[in-house]
Protein backbone atom coordinates (compact mmCIF):
# COMPACT_ATOMS: atom_id res chain seq x y z
CA UNK A 1 0.00 0.00 0.00
CA UNK A 2 2.80 2.37 0.99
CA UNK A 3 4.68 1.67 -2.26
CA UNK A 4 1.54 2.37 -4.29
CA UNK A 5 1.04 5.72 -2.54
CA UNK A 6 4.63 6.76 -3.07
CA UNK A 7 4.40 5.76 -6.74
CA UNK A 8 1.22 7.81 -7.09
CA UNK A 9 2.93 10.88 -5.62
CA UNK A 10 5.85 10.47 -8.03
CA UNK A 11 3.46 10.23 -10.98
CA UNK A 12 1.64 13.37 -9.88
CA UNK A 13 4.90 15.30 -9.56
CA UNK A 14 6.19 14.10 -12.91
CA UNK A 15 2.96 14.99 -14.68
CA UNK A 16 3.74 18.64 -13.98
CA UNK A 17 6.91 18.38 -16.10
CA UNK A 18 6.14 18.83 -19.78
CA UNK A 19 8.24 16.95 -22.29
CA UNK A 20 9.56 18.81 -25.30
CA UNK A 21 8.64 16.80 -28.41
CA UNK A 22 11.03 17.50 -31.27
CA UNK A 23 9.80 15.36 -34.16
CA UNK A 24 8.72 18.75 -35.54
CA UNK A 25 9.34 22.33 -34.38
CA UNK A 26 8.16 22.42 -30.73
CA UNK A 27 5.05 24.52 -30.09
CA UNK A 28 4.59 23.81 -26.38
CA UNK A 29 7.44 25.04 -24.15
CA UNK A 30 9.26 22.59 -21.92
CA UNK A 31 10.93 23.10 -18.56
CA UNK A 32 11.28 26.41 -16.73
CA UNK A 33 14.99 25.81 -15.98
CA UNK A 34 18.05 25.10 -18.12
CA UNK A 35 17.42 21.44 -18.88
CA UNK A 36 15.87 19.97 -21.99
CA UNK A 37 15.18 16.47 -23.28
CA UNK A 38 14.35 16.00 -26.95
CA UNK A 39 11.42 13.58 -26.67
CA UNK A 40 10.56 11.67 -29.83
CA UNK A 41 8.00 9.18 -31.08
CA UNK A 42 10.69 7.72 -33.35
CA UNK A 43 12.69 4.95 -31.69
CA UNK A 44 16.44 4.60 -31.65
CA UNK A 45 17.91 2.07 -34.07
CA UNK A 46 19.52 -1.02 -32.59
CA UNK A 47 21.72 -2.03 -35.49
CA UNK A 48 25.30 -1.91 -36.70
CA UNK A 49 26.66 0.05 -39.65
CA UNK A 50 26.78 -3.17 -41.69
CA UNK A 51 23.16 -4.01 -40.88
CA UNK A 52 22.10 -0.48 -41.85
CA UNK A 53 23.76 -0.81 -45.24
CA UNK A 54 22.24 -4.28 -45.75
CA UNK A 55 18.77 -2.91 -44.99
CA UNK A 56 19.21 -0.11 -47.53
CA UNK A 57 20.53 -2.51 -50.20
CA UNK A 58 17.59 -4.87 -49.63
CA UNK A 59 15.08 -2.03 -49.86
CA UNK A 60 16.58 0.05 -52.69
CA UNK A 61 19.05 -2.22 -54.55
CA UNK A 62 19.00 -0.18 -57.77
CA UNK A 63 18.82 3.29 -56.21
CA UNK A 64 21.97 5.41 -56.57
CA UNK A 65 23.74 5.43 -53.21
CA UNK A 66 26.70 7.70 -53.85
CA UNK A 67 28.48 9.66 -56.57
CA UNK A 68 32.14 10.77 -56.67
CA UNK A 69 32.49 12.93 -59.76
CA UNK A 70 36.24 13.44 -59.40
CA UNK A 71 36.75 9.66 -59.24
CA UNK A 72 34.22 8.89 -61.95
CA UNK A 73 32.40 6.59 -59.53
CA UNK A 74 28.64 6.03 -59.34
CA UNK A 75 27.30 3.19 -57.19
CA UNK A 76 23.85 1.85 -56.44
CA UNK A 77 23.22 0.46 -52.97
CA UNK A 78 23.57 -3.06 -54.31
CA UNK A 79 26.87 -2.28 -56.06
CA UNK A 80 28.24 -0.49 -53.03
CA UNK A 81 27.25 -3.38 -50.78
CA UNK A 82 29.14 -5.78 -53.06
CA UNK A 83 32.28 -3.59 -52.95
CA UNK A 84 32.05 -3.34 -49.16
CA UNK A 85 31.83 -7.11 -48.79
CA UNK A 86 34.82 -7.62 -51.08
CA UNK A 87 36.92 -5.05 -49.22
CA UNK A 88 35.92 -6.42 -45.81
CA UNK A 89 36.72 -10.03 -46.81
CA UNK A 90 40.01 -8.83 -48.29
CA UNK A 91 41.02 -7.18 -45.01
CA UNK A 92 40.28 -10.43 -43.16
CA UNK A 93 42.38 -12.32 -45.71
CA UNK A 94 45.30 -9.94 -45.11
CA UNK A 95 45.27 -10.83 -41.43
CA UNK A 96 43.29 -8.00 -39.88
CA UNK A 97 40.71 -9.11 -37.34
CA UNK A 98 37.88 -7.77 -35.21
CA UNK A 99 39.08 -4.99 -32.90
CA UNK A 100 42.20 -4.11 -34.95
CA UNK A 101 42.67 -0.46 -35.95
CA UNK A 102 43.01 0.68 -39.55
CA UNK A 103 43.87 4.30 -40.35
CA UNK A 104 42.51 6.17 -43.37
CA UNK A 105 44.76 9.08 -44.29
CA UNK A 106 43.78 11.11 -47.32
CA UNK A 107 41.20 13.35 -49.00
CA UNK A 108 37.52 12.69 -49.55
CA UNK A 109 37.40 9.95 -52.18
CA UNK A 110 35.38 6.80 -52.88
CA UNK A 111 37.94 4.64 -51.10
CA UNK A 112 37.48 6.66 -47.88
CA UNK A 113 33.80 5.78 -47.58
CA UNK A 114 34.40 2.26 -48.91
CA UNK A 115 36.81 1.46 -46.08
CA UNK A 116 34.59 3.20 -43.54
CA UNK A 117 31.84 0.67 -44.27
CA UNK A 118 34.18 -2.29 -44.92
CA UNK A 119 35.96 -1.92 -41.57
CA UNK A 120 32.63 -1.57 -39.78
CA UNK A 121 31.36 -4.78 -41.35
CA UNK A 122 34.55 -6.64 -40.41
CA UNK A 123 34.53 -5.31 -36.85
CA UNK A 124 37.74 -3.36 -37.50
CA UNK A 125 37.99 0.11 -35.96
CA UNK A 126 38.60 2.84 -38.53
CA UNK A 127 40.87 5.69 -37.42
CA UNK A 128 40.18 8.98 -39.19
CA UNK A 129 43.56 10.66 -39.77
CA UNK A 130 43.69 14.34 -40.64
CA UNK A 131 45.03 14.56 -44.23
CA UNK A 132 46.99 17.68 -43.23
CA UNK A 133 48.98 15.83 -40.54
CA UNK A 134 52.74 16.04 -40.82
CA UNK A 135 55.26 13.42 -39.74
CA UNK A 136 55.21 13.90 -35.95
CA UNK A 137 51.42 14.17 -35.75
CA UNK A 138 51.01 11.09 -37.93
CA UNK A 139 53.48 9.04 -35.91
CA UNK A 140 51.79 10.00 -32.64
CA UNK A 141 48.34 9.09 -33.96
CA UNK A 142 49.35 5.72 -35.42
CA UNK A 143 51.26 4.84 -32.26
CA UNK A 144 48.56 5.97 -29.86
CA UNK A 145 45.89 3.67 -31.28
CA UNK A 146 48.32 0.96 -32.48
CA UNK A 147 47.20 0.97 -36.10
CA UNK A 148 47.82 -2.28 -37.94
CA UNK A 149 47.26 -0.84 -41.42
CA UNK A 150 46.99 2.51 -43.18
CA UNK A 151 44.99 3.31 -46.31
CA UNK A 152 46.17 6.33 -48.30
CA UNK A 153 46.88 7.67 -51.81
CA UNK A 154 50.46 8.18 -52.94
CA UNK A 155 50.02 11.93 -52.75
CA UNK A 156 47.44 14.69 -52.91
CA UNK A 157 48.37 18.27 -53.84
CA UNK A 158 51.53 19.00 -51.79
CA UNK A 159 50.99 16.17 -49.28
CA UNK A 160 53.16 13.14 -50.10
CA UNK A 161 51.56 10.41 -48.00
CA UNK A 162 53.73 7.43 -48.97
CA UNK A 163 56.99 9.37 -48.66
CA UNK A 164 56.05 10.48 -45.14
CA UNK A 165 55.22 6.91 -44.13
CA UNK A 166 58.57 5.73 -45.53
CA UNK A 167 60.37 8.24 -43.33
CA UNK A 168 58.69 6.71 -40.29
CA UNK A 169 58.91 3.13 -41.57
CA UNK A 170 61.98 2.69 -43.81
CA UNK A 171 61.30 -1.06 -43.59
CA UNK A 172 58.71 -0.51 -46.33
CA UNK A 173 61.51 -0.32 -48.90
CA UNK A 174 62.42 -3.97 -48.40
CA UNK A 175 58.90 -5.35 -47.85
CA UNK A 176 58.44 -7.34 -51.06
CA UNK A 177 55.05 -8.76 -50.06
CA UNK A 178 53.83 -5.42 -48.71
CA UNK A 179 53.99 -6.67 -45.12
CA UNK A 180 56.69 -5.26 -42.82
CA UNK A 181 57.67 -4.77 -39.19
CA UNK A 182 58.42 -1.22 -38.13
CA UNK A 183 60.79 -0.42 -35.29
CA UNK A 184 59.13 2.94 -34.60
CA UNK A 185 55.56 1.68 -35.03
CA UNK A 186 55.73 -2.00 -34.00
CA UNK A 187 52.01 -2.61 -34.54
CA UNK A 188 51.91 -1.32 -38.12
CA UNK A 189 52.06 -4.12 -40.69
CA UNK A 190 51.00 -2.70 -44.05
CA UNK A 191 50.19 0.36 -46.13
CA UNK A 192 47.31 0.04 -48.61
CA UNK A 193 47.68 2.47 -51.53
CA UNK A 194 44.60 3.60 -53.44
CA UNK A 195 46.17 4.96 -56.65
CA UNK A 196 49.51 3.95 -58.18
CA UNK A 197 51.36 0.81 -57.13
CA UNK A 198 54.31 1.46 -54.83
CA UNK A 199 57.15 -0.72 -53.58
CA UNK A 200 56.54 -2.13 -50.12
CA UNK A 201 52.79 -1.50 -50.16
CA UNK A 202 49.58 -3.38 -50.89
CA UNK A 203 47.42 -2.00 -53.68
CA UNK A 204 43.71 -1.57 -53.08
CA UNK A 205 42.90 -3.83 -56.07
CA UNK A 206 44.81 -6.64 -54.34
CA UNK A 207 42.68 -6.13 -51.23
CA UNK A 208 39.50 -6.37 -53.30
CA UNK A 209 40.66 -9.70 -54.79
CA UNK A 210 42.18 -11.20 -51.64
CA UNK A 211 39.03 -12.58 -50.00
CA UNK A 212 38.26 -16.23 -50.72
CA UNK A 213 34.98 -18.04 -50.19
CA UNK A 214 36.25 -18.92 -46.72
CA UNK A 215 36.81 -15.25 -45.85
CA UNK A 216 33.39 -14.26 -47.16
CA UNK A 217 31.86 -16.95 -44.94
CA UNK A 218 33.91 -15.69 -42.01
CA UNK A 219 32.57 -12.20 -42.70
CA UNK A 220 29.01 -13.50 -42.82
CA UNK A 221 29.40 -15.39 -39.53
CA UNK A 222 30.86 -12.29 -37.92
CA UNK A 223 27.64 -10.31 -38.44
CA UNK A 224 25.86 -12.28 -35.71
CA UNK A 225 28.68 -11.61 -33.24
CA UNK A 226 29.09 -7.86 -33.69
CA UNK A 227 27.28 -5.57 -31.26
CA UNK A 228 26.00 -2.10 -32.05
CA UNK A 229 27.81 -0.97 -28.88
CA UNK A 230 31.20 -2.03 -30.28
CA UNK A 231 33.70 0.76 -31.03
CA UNK A 232 33.90 1.38 -34.76
CA UNK A 233 35.55 4.76 -35.32
CA UNK A 234 38.28 6.84 -33.66
CA UNK A 235 38.35 10.54 -34.50
CA UNK A 236 41.17 12.66 -33.14
CA UNK A 237 40.27 16.04 -31.70
CA UNK A 238 42.88 18.77 -31.90
CA UNK A 239 42.90 20.18 -28.38
CA UNK A 240 44.29 23.59 -27.52
CA UNK A 241 46.94 22.02 -25.27
CA UNK A 242 48.78 18.72 -25.38
CA UNK A 243 48.40 15.91 -27.89
CA UNK A 244 45.13 15.21 -29.73
CA UNK A 245 42.68 12.83 -28.06
CA UNK A 246 41.01 9.92 -29.86
CA UNK A 247 37.25 10.18 -29.47
CA UNK A 248 35.99 6.59 -29.77
CA UNK A 249 32.54 6.14 -31.32
CA UNK A 250 30.32 3.06 -31.58
CA UNK A 251 27.94 1.79 -34.27
CA UNK A 252 25.10 3.01 -32.04
CA UNK A 253 26.60 6.52 -31.85
CA UNK A 254 27.09 6.94 -35.57
CA UNK A 255 24.03 5.12 -36.95
CA UNK A 256 21.51 6.93 -34.76
CA UNK A 257 23.05 10.38 -35.06
CA UNK A 258 23.07 10.07 -38.84
CA UNK A 259 19.49 8.77 -38.76
CA UNK A 260 18.00 11.59 -36.70
CA UNK A 261 20.03 14.30 -38.41
CA UNK A 262 18.78 12.95 -41.74
CA UNK A 263 15.15 12.94 -40.56
CA UNK A 264 15.33 16.59 -39.55
CA UNK A 265 17.71 17.82 -42.22
CA UNK A 266 16.12 16.37 -45.34
CA UNK A 267 17.79 18.03 -48.33
CA UNK A 268 17.99 21.48 -46.74
CA UNK A 269 20.99 23.11 -45.11
CA UNK A 270 20.31 24.21 -41.53
CA UNK A 271 22.32 25.58 -38.63
CA UNK A 272 23.63 22.94 -36.25
CA UNK A 273 25.93 22.39 -33.28
CA UNK A 274 27.89 19.44 -32.05
CA UNK A 275 31.28 18.04 -31.13
CA UNK A 276 33.36 15.09 -32.30
CA UNK A 277 32.66 13.46 -28.94
CA UNK A 278 28.91 13.60 -29.64
CA UNK A 279 28.96 11.81 -33.01
CA UNK A 280 28.68 14.87 -33.71
CA UNK A 281 25.30 16.72 -33.83
CA UNK A 282 23.27 17.61 -30.71
CA UNK A 283 21.36 20.72 -31.84
CA UNK A 284 19.87 21.22 -35.30
CA UNK A 285 17.47 23.76 -36.78
CA UNK A 286 14.13 23.12 -38.46
CA UNK A 287 13.19 24.23 -41.96
CA UNK A 288 10.38 26.42 -40.59
CA UNK A 289 12.57 28.28 -38.07
CA UNK A 290 12.24 32.06 -38.25
CA UNK A 291 15.14 34.37 -39.04
CA UNK A 292 15.90 35.07 -35.37
CA UNK A 293 16.27 31.38 -34.56
CA UNK A 294 18.39 30.81 -37.66
CA UNK A 295 20.70 33.75 -36.91
CA UNK A 296 20.83 33.74 -33.11
CA UNK A 297 20.79 30.04 -32.19
CA UNK A 298 22.48 26.80 -33.23
CA UNK A 299 19.18 24.98 -33.51
CA UNK A 300 16.87 22.88 -31.36
CA UNK A 301 17.79 19.86 -29.25
CA UNK A 302 18.02 16.66 -31.30
CA UNK A 303 15.81 13.62 -30.74
CA UNK A 304 16.64 11.44 -27.72
CA UNK A 305 19.21 13.99 -26.51
CA UNK A 306 19.45 15.71 -23.13
CA UNK A 307 21.15 19.04 -22.51
CA UNK A 308 21.57 21.20 -19.44
CA UNK A 309 23.40 24.41 -18.63
CA UNK A 310 25.21 24.56 -15.30
CA UNK A 311 27.10 27.12 -13.27
CA UNK A 312 30.79 26.78 -14.11
CA UNK A 313 31.85 26.90 -10.46
CA UNK A 314 29.10 25.04 -8.58
CA UNK A 315 27.82 22.68 -11.27
CA UNK A 316 24.22 23.62 -10.41
CA UNK A 317 21.64 24.03 -13.16
CA UNK A 318 21.20 27.74 -13.92
CA UNK A 319 17.87 29.55 -14.50
CA UNK A 320 16.45 29.33 -18.00
CA UNK A 321 18.17 31.76 -20.36
CA UNK A 322 21.23 32.27 -18.15
CA UNK A 323 24.65 31.34 -19.54
CA UNK A 324 26.74 28.50 -18.18
CA UNK A 325 28.56 25.39 -19.31
CA UNK A 326 26.64 23.20 -21.75
CA UNK A 327 26.46 19.50 -20.85
CA UNK A 328 25.13 16.73 -23.10
CA UNK A 329 23.85 13.23 -22.26
CA UNK A 330 22.64 10.98 -25.05
CA UNK A 331 23.08 7.81 -27.09
CA UNK A 332 25.55 9.88 -29.14
CA UNK A 333 28.13 10.52 -26.40
CA UNK A 334 31.40 8.77 -27.26
CA UNK A 335 32.55 5.64 -25.45
CA UNK A 336 35.87 7.15 -24.35
CA UNK A 337 39.06 8.85 -25.38
CA UNK A 338 41.08 5.91 -26.64
CA UNK A 339 43.54 4.62 -24.01
CA UNK A 340 43.19 7.81 -21.95
CA UNK A 341 41.05 7.16 -18.84
CA UNK A 342 42.14 10.39 -17.16
CA UNK A 343 40.98 12.63 -20.02
CA UNK A 344 37.84 10.52 -20.41
CA UNK A 345 36.85 11.01 -16.76
CA UNK A 346 37.49 14.76 -17.09
CA UNK A 347 35.10 14.94 -20.04
CA UNK A 348 32.39 12.42 -19.04
CA UNK A 349 31.01 12.24 -15.50
CA UNK A 350 29.88 9.00 -13.87
CA UNK A 351 26.29 9.91 -14.72
CA UNK A 352 27.34 10.12 -18.42
CA UNK A 353 27.01 13.90 -18.79
CA UNK A 354 29.58 15.12 -21.32
CA UNK A 355 31.20 18.49 -20.63
CA UNK A 356 31.40 20.44 -23.89
CA UNK A 357 33.55 23.28 -22.53
CA UNK A 358 31.19 25.71 -24.31
CA UNK A 359 29.30 28.52 -22.61
CA UNK A 360 25.68 28.50 -23.77
CA UNK A 361 22.09 29.27 -22.82
CA UNK A 362 18.80 27.46 -23.48
CA UNK A 363 15.34 28.82 -24.18
CA UNK A 364 12.00 27.24 -23.26
CA UNK A 365 11.62 25.62 -26.69
CA UNK A 366 14.95 23.78 -26.53
CA UNK A 367 16.96 26.14 -28.75
CA UNK A 368 20.57 26.82 -27.81
CA UNK A 369 22.66 29.98 -28.02
CA UNK A 370 26.45 29.60 -27.87
CA UNK A 371 28.10 32.40 -25.89
CA UNK A 372 31.75 31.31 -25.92
CA UNK A 373 34.30 28.89 -24.50
CA UNK A 374 35.08 28.37 -20.81
CA UNK A 375 38.77 28.77 -21.57
CA UNK A 376 38.01 32.26 -22.93
CA UNK A 377 35.87 33.27 -19.95
CA UNK A 378 37.14 36.20 -17.87
CA UNK A 379 36.74 35.99 -14.09
CA UNK A 380 36.79 39.55 -12.72
CA UNK A 381 36.35 39.91 -8.98
CA UNK A 382 34.59 36.55 -8.80
CA UNK A 383 32.15 37.37 -11.64
CA UNK A 384 32.08 35.47 -14.92
CA UNK A 385 32.35 37.64 -18.02
CA UNK A 386 31.89 36.15 -21.48
CA UNK A 387 34.01 37.84 -24.18
CA UNK A 388 31.62 36.92 -26.99
CA UNK A 389 28.85 39.05 -25.47
CA UNK A 390 31.05 42.15 -25.45
CA UNK A 391 32.50 41.39 -28.89
CA UNK A 392 29.01 41.09 -30.34
CA UNK A 393 28.11 44.54 -29.02
CA UNK A 394 31.37 46.16 -30.15
CA UNK A 395 30.73 44.89 -33.68
CA UNK A 396 27.66 47.16 -33.81
CA UNK A 397 29.91 50.25 -33.71
CA UNK A 398 30.00 51.74 -37.24
CA UNK A 399 33.80 52.15 -37.20
CA UNK A 400 34.65 48.65 -35.87
CA UNK A 401 35.67 45.95 -38.33
CA UNK A 402 36.62 43.29 -35.77
CA UNK A 403 36.83 43.01 -31.97
CA UNK A 404 38.59 40.52 -29.72
CA UNK A 405 38.02 40.63 -25.95
CA UNK A 406 40.57 39.02 -23.64
CA UNK A 407 41.37 38.92 -19.94
CA UNK A 408 44.48 40.62 -18.58
CA UNK A 409 45.99 40.01 -15.16
CA UNK A 410 45.00 42.29 -12.29
CA UNK A 411 46.40 41.99 -8.75
CA UNK A 412 43.22 43.10 -7.00
CA UNK A 413 40.43 41.55 -9.09
CA UNK A 414 42.31 38.68 -10.72
CA UNK A 415 41.47 39.73 -14.28
CA UNK A 416 40.30 42.80 -16.16
CA UNK A 417 38.58 43.13 -19.51
CA UNK A 418 40.69 44.16 -22.50
CA UNK A 419 39.20 44.83 -25.94
CA UNK A 420 41.40 44.75 -29.02
CA UNK A 421 39.60 46.53 -31.82
CA UNK A 422 40.39 46.47 -35.51
CA UNK A 423 38.95 49.51 -37.26
CA UNK A 424 37.47 49.71 -40.72
CA UNK A 425 39.93 50.98 -43.29
CA UNK A 426 40.15 54.79 -43.39
CA UNK A 427 38.16 55.27 -40.17
CA UNK A 428 39.28 56.31 -36.70
CA UNK A 429 37.96 56.42 -33.14
CA UNK A 430 39.19 57.45 -29.71
CA UNK A 431 39.24 55.54 -26.45
CA UNK A 432 36.61 57.95 -25.10
CA UNK A 433 34.31 57.15 -28.02
CA UNK A 434 34.59 53.40 -27.45
CA UNK A 435 34.11 53.84 -23.69
CA UNK A 436 31.07 56.10 -24.12
CA UNK A 437 29.63 53.72 -26.71
CA UNK A 438 29.65 50.92 -24.13
CA UNK A 439 28.18 52.94 -21.24
CA UNK A 440 24.66 51.86 -20.43
CA UNK A 441 24.71 49.25 -23.21
CA UNK A 442 26.66 46.48 -21.50
CA UNK A 443 26.47 45.45 -17.85
CA UNK A 444 28.63 47.41 -15.44
CA UNK A 445 31.03 44.56 -14.86
CA UNK A 446 31.66 44.41 -18.62
CA UNK A 447 32.20 48.13 -19.20
CA UNK A 448 35.55 49.25 -20.57
CA UNK A 449 36.09 51.91 -17.92
CA UNK A 450 39.43 53.45 -16.97
CA UNK A 451 41.05 54.20 -13.63
CA UNK A 452 44.83 54.01 -14.03
CA UNK A 453 47.41 55.42 -16.39
CA UNK A 454 49.38 52.47 -17.71
CA UNK A 455 50.41 52.67 -21.35
CA UNK A 456 50.72 49.52 -23.47
CA UNK A 457 52.98 49.86 -26.51
CA UNK A 458 52.75 47.41 -29.38
CA UNK A 459 54.55 47.22 -32.69
CA UNK A 460 51.73 46.37 -35.06
CA UNK A 461 51.06 46.50 -38.77
CA UNK A 462 48.14 47.58 -40.97
CA UNK A 463 45.14 47.93 -40.70
CA UNK A 464 44.47 50.30 -37.73
CA UNK A 465 43.79 48.81 -34.34
CA UNK A 466 42.86 50.32 -31.01
CA UNK A 467 42.72 48.59 -27.66
CA UNK A 468 40.83 49.48 -24.49
CA UNK A 469 41.40 47.73 -21.17
CA UNK A 470 38.54 48.05 -18.72
CA UNK A 471 39.46 49.65 -15.37
CA UNK A 472 43.09 48.68 -15.85
CA UNK A 473 44.21 51.74 -17.74
CA UNK A 474 43.12 55.13 -19.00
CA UNK A 475 45.82 55.19 -21.64
CA UNK A 476 45.54 51.55 -22.61
CA UNK A 477 44.67 52.57 -26.16
CA UNK A 478 46.95 51.82 -29.03
CA UNK A 479 46.77 52.53 -32.70
CA UNK A 480 48.93 50.74 -35.16
CA UNK A 481 48.99 48.10 -37.81
CA UNK A 482 48.21 44.44 -37.46
CA UNK A 483 49.19 41.73 -39.91
CA UNK A 484 46.14 40.44 -41.74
Amino acid sequence: MYVTQVYSVYCSCLSLNRSLHVDSPPLVPGQSFSYVHGASSVSLLGQTVGQSLQAAADRWPHREALVFLQDGVRKTFSQFQEDVDQAAAGLLALGLKRGDRLGVWGPNTYHWILFQFATAKAGIILVSINPAYQLKELEFTLGKVQCKAVVCPTQFKTQRFCDTLRQICPEMDTAESGVFRSSRLPDLRMVIVTDSRQTGTVHVEDVMRAGSRQHHQELQDLQTKLSFDDPINIQFTSGTTGNPKGATLSHHNIVNNAYFVGLRLGFNWKVSYGTTENSPVTFLGFLRDNEELKNETVGCILNHTEAKVVDVSSGEVVPLGDPGELLIRAYSVMLEYWDDPEKTSEAIAKDRWYRTGDIASLDRFGYCRIVGRIKDMIIRGGENIYPAEIEKFLHTHPNVQEAQVIGVRDERLGEQVCACIRLKEGLDCSREEIRDFCKGQVTQRQELQASASTVLDFSLQDPPLCGVCGQLSTDCLWKGRMAS
